[in-house]
């Protein structure tokens, strides 16, 4: 027994150590990038104000919700079937499953930037662009052919190389401050301004595409372009099912984080469509915290579940659900206390009305991130449908009151929305998982260490 004691505690160390080593890494370079992104976002805002502010968080939110509609998302699928491949070091499975994976990304790429190009006239008609405007948003459109990122993404998750890819966003932050430096010098306006927004976004999935496969060499997994393909079915059991759903249940959180820029825009016009733009944005780097702690803890969950270590399973899930809701309760307290002071600091007086969609929207973020670690939970046990109910679940009640919400209370009624959302999502989450842990109590796994 003393043996047994000893070695579950050198497990239980190993585990808390790597999650504070991973969330480290990823604190330094996220703390770094928030900082410059708010210094950034204060400049593009006094440069653009809020109607042109608003164009650009339109063009954004159209290319965004055509990529989120009908391209896959693969990284998820990588961690949940590439993690028995490693544990079990084969090596040949792993490199199939990468392969079909980048076939599902490059599919993907193809066909959003053939939509996203093809209804950009329309999308101009709809929300009344100029001719500009539309041009801009094709030339936008052109960036998502580089969206063959997802695989690569699951394979620096899959083999925990945060360090690596934790200075990416610094770098980018301060190429995006440098850049608004230079467009601010030389008198630029919206046009340089999405010039920008599209090299940085060419920029960030080459990097992390040339970081996946510098880490697949440095493993020894070679020969993905020429990996199998036959009998994927039976090699990934559920595979087209899981991604199915999870992107399912993806798609219906990232619709509605575009959908209300665009409501926004359609209903009260581009500059309300900046006044909200800004409070999004302003909420999202703070809230960049509680995220990072998802990023670290799903491919240790994922692993966990694989190995049937379910006490640990549970104990990592207790300590990450109540740091996030930490974070996420703090996050709100100063928004409430310096929200207009921070507003004023980076925006100016002509973003003072976004106050008010600031801290509804820091309310809706808190209670969408109380759950996410038992949503990855769900994920990586298999349960990704009682994912997808949640969510939607959720997304009915947001339909349901969005319009209404904007009408009756303006541009906070789409914060307002987005905290039905987020409340519903939790509830029938905090449901599902609490059914997860009936089941594994009733029947427990082979090893519950």
């Amino acid at each position: 027994m003393p043996h047994e004691e000893a070695k579950e505690l050198k497990k239980e160390r190993s585990l808390r150590g790597r999650l504070v080593r991973n969330l480290s890494h990823l604190v330094a370079g996220k703390a770094a990038s928030t900082g410059i992104g708010l210094i950034t976002l204060a400049l593009t805002a006094r440069l653009l104000g809020p109607t042109s502010f608003g164009i650009v968080a339109l063009i954004e939110s159209y290319c965004r919700l055509v990529d989120q509609v009908l391209r896959l998302e693969t990284w998820q699928a990588v961690l949940r079937y590439g993690t028995g491949a490693v544990i079990g070091g084969d090596r040949g499975k792993l490199a199939s499953l990468i392969k079909l994976g980048i076939l599902v990304d490059v599919a993907g790429a193809l066909l959003v930037t053939t939509v996203a190009l093809a209804a950009a006239p329309l999308a101009s008609a709809f929300f009344g662009w100029t001719d500009e405007a539309r041009t801009l948003a094709q030339i936008y459109a052109l960036s998502l052919l580089f969206g063959v990122s997802s695989t690569p993404v699951g394979i620096l998750r899959l083999f925990g190389r945060f360090a690596q890819a934790a200075w990416i966003d610094p770098v980018l932050a301060v190429l995006r401050l440098a850049g608004i430096l230079v467009i601010t010098i030389a008198d630029g306006g919206l046009a340089e301004v999405v010039g920008l927004l599209i090299s940085l976004v060419i920029a960030e999935r080459l990097i992390t595409t040339t970081l996946a496969w510098r880490t697949l060499r440095t493993e020894g997994i070679a020969g993905v372009t020429g990996a199998s393909l036959g009998g994927w079915r039976h090699a990934f059991p559920g595979i087209a099912s899981f991604i199915w759903s999870a992107n399912a249940s993806v798609l219906l959180r990232k619709a509605t984080q575009e959908l209300d820029t665009l409501a926004v825009g359609l209903f009260l016009g581009s500059a309300n469509a900046g006044l909200y733009q800004f409070a999004r944005r302003i909420m999202q780097a703070v809230s960049k915290s509680a995220q990072m702690l998802q990023q670290v803890v799903t491919p240790d969950l994922a692993r966990l579940w694989a190995q049937s270590a379910w006490v640990r399973f549970m104990r990592v899930v207790r300590r990450i659900e109540m740091a996030t809701i930490g974070a996420a309760m703090a996050a709100i307290v100063i928004l409430a206390v310096a929200g207009p002071q921070i507003i004023l600091a980076a925006g100016g007086p002509a973003f003072a009305a976004a106050y008010s969609p600031l801290v509804a929207y820091a309310v809706a973020i808190a209670l969408f991130l109380a759950g996410t670690t038992m949503r990855s939970a769900l994920m990586v046990s298999g349960h990704q449908h009682a994912v997808l109910q949640s969510a939607m679940a959720a997304t009915v009640i947001y339909l349901i009151i969005l319009v209404p919400s904007i009408k009756i209370f303006g541009v906070t009624g789409a914060s307002i929305a987005q905290i039905g959302f987020s409340a519903v999502a939790l509830g029938v989450t905090y449901r599902s998982f609490r059914a997860l842990v009936a089941r594994s109590q009733a029947e427990p796994p082979p090893c519950r260490a």
